[in-house]
This record gives C-alpha cells, sequence and structure tokens, in this order.
C-alpha cells in the first residue's frame, strides 16, 4: 500500500469536505426542501457550487497528472 504525500493528503481531504457540501445540498432538495430560510438556502447552494468548481479543478490535475506524470501545484 502506497503512502499518500502531503500534497495528496490536502486534495483528499478537500474533496471529502467539497462532497459534504454536496450531499448537504441533495439532502436539502429531497428533504426539507427550500423556502423557510432564504439566507440559509442560499448559503446551502453557494456552497454546493463552490465545492463542485473545487472538485472539477482537482478532477482535472488529476487527470494532468496522469497524462504528464507532474503536478504544477500554484499555493
Amino acid at each position: 500500500m502506497q503512502r499518500l504525500t502531503a500534497s495528496e493528503k490536502k486534495s483528499f481531504l478537500v474533496a471529502s469536505l467539497c462532497n459534504e457540501a454536496v450531499a448537504h445540498q441533495r439532502q436539502r432538495e429531497c428533504g426539507e426542501g427550500y423556502g423557510l430560510d432564504d439566507y440559509t438556502d442560499g448559503r446551502i447552494v453557494g456552497a454546493a457550487n463552490l465545492a463542485r468548481k473545487i472538485l472539477r479543478i482537482l478532477n482535472s490535475e488529476e487527470q494532468a497528472t496522469q497524462l504528464w506524470g507532474k503536478r504544477d501545484v500554484l499555493v
């Protein structure tokens, strides 16, 4: 079993948090619904939207690493 690098651990943590935000939005859509509190509803939708964008970036970095074998990380 290969150990994760520090960068991979951070990416995994970020992806986990993003998945939680998306799951929270889906739970809200399927369960409670929207309309009770516009502010909270907007925050949930906004957080899930940002999470999806971050996941797309992480996914594209992973694909680039597979193609070119290295990763250019901006911090």
